[in-house]
């Protein structure tokens, strides 16, 4: 123990929880203090880790604390307060906590402070030696530790930033969910102050292989939140009854801080209960369901659909979902990004990527790639057979072209159209 006629500094105690608790709140938002984390340093000192602070009396006016991993130990806490800073007090708590650490078995002290903060000078009398040239890394977990178990159990994943990529072209689409999905979710501070609600439910709509459910993974790639699809099959599997494993995959769902919850198949839980009485219990469970879940910020659920007509209209109406978002087949200039980076994949020679988006109305991403794939193997057994040319030629696309039947007909682009007219709500 070291003192001088106004202050001592010990070991720091259980009865010094609420001494510490009132410094660091003293410190707190002070440009030369280091920020502290008041419940992490709360439970070191329970933990009985190397811990000293300062006393005047019965006032706690400063506080350092390590932790200690073999023979090396980290500084996480130093603060001292305004009122008795420059008087030697940091220096004396970094001394004791040295003579600490080394009983302990410490080789090697170490601590991270900013430029002017607090202890650096103290830090400096000690012998301590800065280290420049370092960048700190830092990376804040989108999940709770007490999260991951819900993420496990109904088989979420932490999506990358690059699903979004993997939209190619339809930048129409693009631009229209980055403006009013994304960035209202991502900056939810500027859409307050201007007054923009931002979405909790959204519905893509389209024909079959047009990118919805690509559309969904991209979305929480970008916000970066946990991403779970509750596939309507393995719901209906459940031994409780698709309503009731509905009710408990909301519920539970909604106890993550942020969470995007997507369904496809939409139809097939949500369809009309006129033309499907026996749904009536699931489209019931939906409609009670969906607002508490949509009343959480942080959580935003995505519902695709093919056939957008067969929705029962309670369910989708205004107040249940924000948006109600057209997807469909990728107009020509979406299939010339497409054709471009099917082709940049190939070993080719002067394709004329115009002509193939002119030639694929209807193509969707799918077919882009299964043509691309199977002109590239029209090269591959020529190219065994020794035959040339050694590359993807422009006949060898054309002609897989012309076999390639598209996704989308004309009739089901008509449909889209009338469809899209009648329901969308961007």
């Amino acid at each position: 123990m070291s003192s001088n006629k106004s202050w001592v500094i010990r070991e720091a105690h259980s009865s010094d929880l609420d001494g510490v608790v009132r410094l660091v709140e003293s410190a707190k938002g002070q440009v030369d203090t280091r920020p502290v984390d008041l419940v992490e340093t709360l439970i070191h000192l329970r933990s009985s880790v190397p811990a000293m602070i300062a006393a005047v009396g019965e006032d706690v006016v400063g506080v350092a604390v390590a932790s200690i991993s073999g023979d090396v130990a980290w500084i996480e806490t130093l603060t001292i307060a305004p009122a008795w800073r420059k008087q030697g007090i940091g220096s004396a708590l970094i001394r004791a906590l040295e003579e600490r650490l080394l009983h302990l078995g410490a080789r090697k002290i170490s601590t991270l402070l900013g430029v002017g903060q607090v202890g650096e000078e103290a830090l400096g009398n000690r012998g301590f030696q800065a280290t420049h040239g370092l960048v700190l890394y830092e990376k804040l977990e989108p999940l709770m530790p007490s999260e991951v178990g819900v993420l496990d159990d109904w088989g979420g994943d932490l999506l990358s930033s690059e699903n979004w990529d993997l939209v190619a072209g339809m930048s129409a689409e693009k631009t229209l969910i980055e403006s009013r999905i994304v960035g209202p979710l991502a900056d939810p501070i500027t859409a307050r102050n201007v007054g923009l609600l931002a979405p909790a439910t959204v519905m893509l709509f389209g024909p079959p292989g047009t990118g919805k459910t690509t559309f969904a993974r991209g979305i929480a790639g970008l916000l970066g939140w946990p991403f779970v699809e509750l596939l309507p099959s393995k719901l209906a599997s459940a031994a409780a009854g698709l309503a009731s494993e509905l009710r408990r995959a909301f519920t539970e769902l909604a106890a993550l801080e942020h969470v995007v919850v997507f369904i496809d198949e939409f139809d097939e839980i949500a369809s009309r209960r006129q033309s499907r009485p026996e749904m009536q219990s699931v489209v019931n469970e939906l409609l009670k369901a969906i607002p508490p879940f949509r009343s959480q910020p942080g959580r935003l659920l995505i519902c695709a659909t093919n056939f957008i007509d067969t929705i029962d209209p309670a369910v989708i109406r205004p107040g249940r979902f924000d948006l109600i978002v057209p997807i469909g087949p990728p107009d020509e200039m979406a299939r010339h990004a497409l054709w471009s980076a099917a082709v940049d994949r190939l070993d080719h020679r002067e394709i004329d990527i115009v002509r193939l988006a002119s030639e694929s109305a209807g193509f969707t991403p799918g077919d882009v790639a299964l043509t691309a794939q199977r002109a590239a193997a029209t090269a591959f057994d020529r190219i065994r057979a020794a035959q040339d040319p050694p590359w993807v030629s422009s006949e060898d696309l054309f002609s897989a072209l012309h076999r390639t039947a598209p996704s989308v007909s004309v009739e089901d682009q008509e449909q889209f159209g009338q469809e899209s007219l009648r329901h969308s709500r961007v």
